[in-house]
């Protein structure tokens, strides 16, 4: 009988310790969802940043880096007790950091080729400019497509820009 009793004691301790698990794992969950955006925002800054390399060989930037300057940026955001606050904290104390970081590294004329691209993620993204995103504009405008057309009737425009400016008749 003593058995039983323990056995009933433990299977008691065991379903509020399951239940304790259940209302902690649901707690984990809806704090990774809160902060998805931080997560989001720092897995495309760093992409970003890997993309560098193709305007110069120079800009190399290590995953370990972007850790350590996402770590800092973390605790020189401005608490808040507000969750969503907290969050737009960090997103914004996330973009300055790297911002400035990488911007120490770039050379003058590529600093402002380096914020488009963040600029335009950010657009793309739907965090700043209007909500609407026109993916063929896009395109023409970082490609700057051509089209064969007649002649060009103005003699002081550039041949290469009225192809351009024939193609730009055609965007959606």
């Amino acid at each position: 009988i003593e058995g039983l009793e323990a056995t009933k004691k433990t299977a008691k301790e065991i379903n509020e310790a399951v239940e304790v698990g259940k209302v902690t794992q649901r707690e984990v969950e809806n704090a990774r969802e809160a902060y998805r955006p931080q997560a989001a925002e720092g897995a495309m800054l760093y992409f970003l940043l890997t993309k560098l390399c193709s305007i110069d060989h120079m800009y190399q930037y290590s995953l370990d880096s972007f850790i350590t300057f996402f770590e800092k940026s973390v605790h020189k955001a401005k608490k808040k007790d507000n969750l969503n606050d907290r969050v737009n904290s960090l997103r914004d104390s996330l973009r300055i950091t790297i911002f400035t970081w990488v911007a120490r590294g770039l050379f003058e004329r590529h600093k402002l080729i380096f914020l488009a691209q963040l600029t335009f993620n950010l657009m793309k993204r739907g965090v700043i400019g209007s909500t609407e995103w026109n993916d063929s504009q896009f395109q023409f405008l970082t490609r700057a497509p051509s089209k064969v057309s007649e002649q060009n009737p103005l003699a002081w425009l550039p041949n290469s820009a009225w192809a351009s400016t024939a193609a730009l008749g055609e965007l959606d």
